[in-house]
């Protein structure tokens, strides 16, 4: 019996980078609402739902979820968030998911730095963003190591510019 011979793969979910730009705008997009607050107006103190405007008149918006990879590929129509980052590796949608994933990462660092977001959830997010919180300390090289008599001496240094200060 013939092997059978192997197709060219999947046809790609998006040819034109374009497409997939308008889509990820409108996931980015989604994830905001407009404000609106209950509060007691007027003399009769009754609660009624309130639009918020910025000083301009424009609506102010407020994050309705969070924007993730996982949501963004989800928004994008893919079965798995790997296919998302897959397209990282063709050239014409390489810059556009990737600034796609910055703008995740960004709101990860920012609600993690205004304190909206749960710290050990930031740290996870960024980590996989490729942060590190690796701590290095430098310490004398061995070669520039000094004798009790210098060590005693700076001290003395020390003592004096101390005593000198509150002169």
């Amino acid at each position: 019996m013939p092997m059978p011979i192997p197709g060219p793969g999947k046809t790609p979910k998006y040819k034109d980078p374009s497409e997939l730009t308008v889509l990820i705008d409108k996931y980015f997009e989604s994830c905001w609402e407009e404000d609106w607050r209950e509060e007691y107006i007027g003399e009769s103190k009754q609660k009624q739902w309130v639009q918020k405007f910025d000083h301009e008149g424009k609506p102010i918006m407020k994050l309705k979820e969070r924007p993730t990879v996982t949501g963004l590929a989800l928004a994008l129509g893919f079965t798995t968030r790997h296919s998302l980052i897959n397209y990282q590796n063709k050239d014409d949608f390489a810059p556009i998911i990737e600034q796609a994933k910055l703008m995740v990462e960004h709101y990860y660092e920012n609600g993690g730095a205004k304190g909206e977001i749960h710290p050990a959830t930031t740290i996870f997010a960024l980590k996989n963003f490729g942060w590190t919180d690796v701590i290095q300390i430098k310490g004398n090289d061995t070669s520039e190591r000094l004798t009790p008599e210098e060590i005693a001496a700076q001290i003395d240094v020390a003592k004096r510019r101390l005593t000198a200060e509150k002169e």
